[in-house]
């Protein structure tokens, strides 16, 4: 722990990464720690995805919160009166004197834990009047959750209080988290934004936190896709906090793009291409940094780290299916798999739950506690196959993640670096497959170029024995998956309009009811992919 004890750190905090067995800190944390916590600078970094970015802002400010409380000195950052201060010796004494509780957790009816607040006073039923420190801001709920048990672990042993404040999940239930007072407040920008905008207490200290985080800043910073944080940045910043510590992270930082051809068509005066130096000083501008600590340690590798595998395959659309399941099949293990749209991924779900590959799926229209458990389960079996849209390309840490397949092109280099640092965390390997059709090659090249690629990717090796094997089951299992899919809608169609016309009080003849299948139909229906799926099973049965 020799090089953890040379960054100045609280011995409640050094225990905490020895219980991790965190035996030294990564580059990332070497940069960044010592400057944040010996000279409270800004913290601008960029870094390759795994790199262990959570802890180089957690850490400096769990050692900035337990100094304040030993020192005595004011909580609120201006410092303005007397009455702005809390009493951080009698805090300090309140919790050291309190026995240790277990975490406060909300539970589904599977047990799984959706939000916690840890080591709070028994008997503090409310404490909106309590210190709001830290605020920490990421782009979605999976990541939040993840952040919150990270800096969790570290805390521990400093009964510092920390809560996840995401969507997805009860409003009412999330406020009661915050009457609790938690120190450090982990959000998606929407929800908090919700909170705010309701005038709960505890969040109308937000323009006096001591830190304040945006994790993913590249992609957090984008007005069309969170408009709630600009909203926030202007009432953060409306009232000057020159004692507000800034931390910007992302992997893709420095990294510029141009904008799609069909954008530079609609602008008639061309605009000068933006460069990483000009990105990061709308960056420090947007957040109200003042001379940050600037960190880039991706310049070499455009955030990608050198222990994951890179490879292409080119190929038409209808091959698409072929081409994934065959290196699903060549290369076991847990596998995540990447879609641009939502019908992508329930498409892929229905053709590879009929492969008996078991899929999971997460997306943005999935219920909150549904995206965790399949999660869950996705971490639990070391062969598991998670497909996602770009919800999950961002932060989530699950290790052993052996593949990561871009069934689409990403539409940027930064969607690439991201979905790509999703294997080869904590310095294991790992492969990355992209799959491109003729038409998407345009897009797949512009990446290429945005990362100062000056060659296209290896091509995925690829025995074609084998790959017509396989494309006969994926040929059957489409066919089932489209019957089951007609049949679905059908009943689903025939069975709205009939609740709708009863809700109406209409009564409807049967010819005036949507034309569905007869029970004779319907039953020849059945036997067709009956038969479909017992000729795909035997299939199935003689091939690897």
């Amino acid at each position: 722990m020799e090089s953890w004890k040379a960054l100045n750190i609280r011995t409640e905090i050094l225990n905490a990464i020895k219980l991790k067995h965190f035996t030294k800190p990564t580059k990332i944390q070497l940069e960044s720690i010592p400057p944040a916590i010996n000279d409270q600078r800004d913290i601008l970094g960029a870094a390759e995805t795994g790199s262990g970015k959570t802890l180089a802002f957690a850490i400096p400010i769990l050692n900035g919160i337990l100094n304040a409380r030993l020192s005595n000195k004011g909580s609120e950052p201006d410092s303005e009166s007397e009455s702005d201060l809390d009493d951080s010796d009698s805090e300090a004494n309140s919790l050291s004197g309190v026995e240790d509780v277990p975490e406060m957790m909300e539970l589904d009816e599977n047990g799984l834990g959706c939000v916690s607040v840890i080591n709070l006073p028994s008997n503090n039923k409310h404490n909106s009047n309590k210190k709001l420190w830290a605020i920490i801001l990421v782009p979605t709920r999976e990541l939040a959750m993840q952040v919150q048990k990270h800096i969790e672990d570290i805390a521990k042993l400093s009964k510092i209080s920390v809560a996840a404040i995401v969507g997805g999940l009860s409003t009412e239930k999330q406020e009661r988290l915050l009457k609790r007072g938690p120190e450090i407040v982990v959000a998606t920008p929407g929800r908090l934004w919700e909170l705010i905008q309701r005038n709960e207490p505890h969040l109308s200290q937000i323009n006096k936190v001591k830190y304040f985080v945006i994790d993913e800043a590249d992609r957090m910073v984008e007005t069309a896709h969170f408009p709630e944080l600009h909203l926030m940045l202007e009432k953060i910043n409306l009232k000057r906090n020159s004692k507000r510590q800034n931390f910007v992270f992302s992997a893709t930082l420095a990294m510029v793009h141009k904008a799609p051809y069909r954008m530079n068509i609609k602008n008639k005066k061309k605009k000068k291409n933006l460069t990483p130096e000009d990105k990061l000083k709308s960056l420090i501008e947007l957040i109200g940094m003042k001379n940050p600590h600037v960190i880039n340690l991706t310049e070499n590798n455009c955030g990608i780290t050198s222990t994951v595998n890179e490879m292409q395959v080119l190929c038409s659309v209808n091959e698409k299916d072929c081409y994934l399941y065959y290196f699903l099949k060549q290369n076991p293990g847990r596998s995540l798999v990447f879609c641009n749209s939502i019908s992508c991924v329930k498409r892929l779900a229905s053709v590879f739950s009929t492969l008996k590959l078991n899929p999971l799926p997460i997306h943005s229209n999935m219920i909150q506690k549904q995206r965790l458990k399949n999660l869950d389960k996705f971490r639990a079996n070391d062969r598991g196959l998670l497909l996602a849209t770009d919800v999950a390309s961002r932060g989530l840490d699950i290790i052993g993640v052996n593949s990561v397949i871009h069934y689409d092109v990403p539409r940027t280099a930064e969607i690439y670096v991201h979905r790509s640092g999703r294997t080869a965390r904590a310095s294991n390997t790992g492969l990355s497959l992209l799959i491109c059709t003729p038409e998407k090659k345009n897009i797949y090249l512009n990446v290429l170029r945005t990362m100062k690629r000056d060659k296209e990717l290896p091509r995925l090796q690829v025995e074609q024995r084998i790959l017509r094997n396989y494309f006969t089951c994926v040929k059957q299992a489409q066919e089932i998956s489209m019957l089951e899919e007609k049949a679905k809608k059908d009943t689903t169609s025939t069975n709205w309009f009939s609740k709708a016309a009863e809700e109406m009080e209409i009564l409807l003849d049967e010819d005036e009811l949507p034309r569905s299948m007869s029970k004779t139909e319907l039953d020849q229906h059945k036997k067709i992919l009956n038969s479909k799926r017992k000729h795909l099973d035997k299939i199935l049965s003689t091939i690897k």
